[in-house]
């Protein structure tokens, strides 16, 4: 067992207090447990809850991550947390935010942490070729334009073991480091850093800048990978993510693919 976290409690007025930021977090929720941050965030949204709102919890019970999988992670350890973000940018535009905010949290990490944060399309950060963060964005759209966007984000912080199943390709930051942090401070920074990168978004409309800074933590282009989508498997060399967030994959007939989603891993 990992010893006691020696460091102040997490809650809304410890992530509130000198946090310094314009918009991000400027209004916080916070929940020793909740069912899920990505579905109270919505609900609230729909009610017009600012942007910049954050829901963030210590424990989920019916934690999701992308296509309604399952988000495990234990009570007290890790970053749980639903950004409201309320875009001025055009609908077809949408797919770079889980793109901006890896880049951003990775930014935080490696700052914090002291330690190498590489990026695997479409929204998982790595150590050491190991997850231990993953960013799920939803969208309520109308019309041509998006009511808002949830933008989720799980970092496993000061997990010390997971399950049997998914052992060999998780990780924390305690696991890689051997080093404790204190979830207050990462949350702040992350926060910060986020707000950032989405202010100079939004002021300079640079997709593709964010994109390269994306691509250079990349290390799965140039490689073979197995793809799977909609049941299908996929087999080809990842050639680029082009600044739209789609996958270019060449596959064994040569033949340029296109992919929107999915799931990746990299062959050996």
């Amino acid at each position: 067992m990992m010893p006691k976290f020696p460091f102040m409690e997490f809650n809304e007025k410890t992530i509130s207090t000198n946090l310094g930021t314009k918009v991000f977090g400027q209004r916080i929720l916070f929940f020793k447990s909740i069912k899920s941050t990505m579905d109270y965030a919505k609900k609230i949204a729909e009610r017009d809850e600012p942007e910049g709102t954050v829901v963030i919890a210590d424990y989920q019970s019916h934690g999701r991550g992308r296509f309604g999988r399952i988000w495990k992670a234990n009570p007290g350890e890790n970053i749980l947390m639903s950004i409201i973000l309320r875009p001025k940018i055009p609908l077809e535009r949408f797919s770079i935010f889980p793109f901006l905010s890896a880049v951003a949290v990775a930014e935080s990490i490696e700052k914090n942490a002291n330690i190498k944060v590489t990026t695997k399309w479409p929204n998982d950060l790595l150590i050491n070729g190991k997850k231990f963060c993953g960013i799920l964005m939803e969208a309520s759209i109308t019309a041509e334009s998006g009511d808002f966007i949830i933008l989720g984000i799980g970092i496993n912080v000061n997990q010390s073991e997971f399950p049997p199943e998914i052992r060999d390709y998780a990780t924390s930051l305690y696991l890689s480091t051997g080093k404790i942090y204190d979830r207050t401070e990462l949350v702040k920074d992350i926060l910060r850093q986020l707000e950032i990168n989405y202010e100079n978004l939004n002021k300079s409309n640079d997709f593709k800048s964010v994109f390269e800074r994306w691509k250079k933590r990349c290390k799965m282009l140039g490689k073979k990978i197995k793809v799977i989508q909609g049941g299908k498997e996929i087999t080809g060399k990842a050639i680029d993510v082009d600044d739209m967030g789609f996958l270019l994959l060449e596959d064994d007939n040569s033949r340029i693919i296109k992919l929107s989603s999915g799931d990746v891993t990299v062959l050996k």
